[in-house]
C-alpha cells in the first residue's frame, strides 16, 4: 500500500455534447429519455398541426396520423411507467417540484384528450369500441381543450419553471458548455 495511486484530474467545465448528455441519461433512466424524447416529438408535431395546418391541410395527415398519432399512443404507455416510477421513487419525488406535479396535471388532461380523439379513429375503434363509447360524451370539446391546453402548458412550462423552460435552460447550456470547451481546445492546439 505504499504505492502512489494516480488520481485523473478533473475539468472544469466538463467535456459536454448532446450525445453524452444522452447517453448520461440513458444509463441513469432509460424511461426518462423514453419519456422526454417522446414528450418533444409530440409538442414539436402539434404545434407543426395547428401552427402549418391552415396552409398544408392534406399533406398533415401523415403527420398527424403517424406521428403524432401513434407517437402518442406510445408516450401513453411510457407515461404510465414514467408516473408509476415517480410513485415509487422516493429520490425522484424529492426533486420534482409543484411544477412538475401540475406539469403531471397538464399531462394527464392532455393524454385524456388526445386518447379521446384517437378512440374514434382507425385501428383504436376497430380494437376497442367500448372505448369510443365510454369517452363519447367529451369527444365533441376534446380537441379544442387539448389545443388550449397545450398553449396553456407552454406558456405556464415557461413562466414557472417547468418543463418548458427546463428543456431550454439544458439545450442553452448543453451548447454553451460545448462552445466554450471547442473554443478552450481550438486555443491549446
Amino acid at each position: 500500500m505504499t504505492g502512489d495511486k494516480k488520481v485523473p484530474k478533473k475539468k472544469y467545465p466538463p467535456e459536454m455534447n448532446y450525445s453524452i448528455v444522452l447517453k448520461g441519461m440513458g444509463r441513469t433512466s432509460p424511461i426518462d429519455v423514453t419519456f422526454h424524447l417522446l414528450m418533444a416529438i409530440l409538442l414539436i408535431t402539434g404545434l407543426i398541426i395547428d401552427l402549418l395546418g391552415p396552409w398544408l391541410g392534406g399533406w398533415l395527415s401523415s403527420i398527424r396520423s403517424i406521428a403524432h398519432g401513434y407517437v402518442g399512443a406510445l408516450f401513453v404507455l411510457v407515461f404510465i411507467v414514467y408516473l408509476i416510477k415517480v410513485a415509487y421513487s422516493k429520490k425522484m419525488r424529492t426533486v420534482l417540484t409543484v411544477t412538475n406535479y401540475v406539469d403531471f396535471l397538464f399531462y394527464i388532461i392532455l393524454t385524456v384528450t388526445g386518447i379521446t380523439m384517437a378512440s374514434v379513429n382507425w385501428p383504436w375503434i376497430n380494437l376497442v369500441p367500448e372505448l369510443a363509447d365510454a369517452l363519447s360524451s367529451i369527444a365533441v370539446y376534446a380537441p379544442a381543450v387539448h389545443v388550449a391546453l397545450t398553449y396553456v402548458w407552454i406558456v405556464f412550462s415557461t413562466v414557472f419553471p417547468g418543463g418548458i423552460l427546463h428543456g431550454l435552460a439544458s439545450v442553452y447550456l448543453i451548447s454553451h458548455l460545448k462552445k466554450k470547451y471547442k473554443n478552450r481546445r481550438s486555443r491549446v492546439r
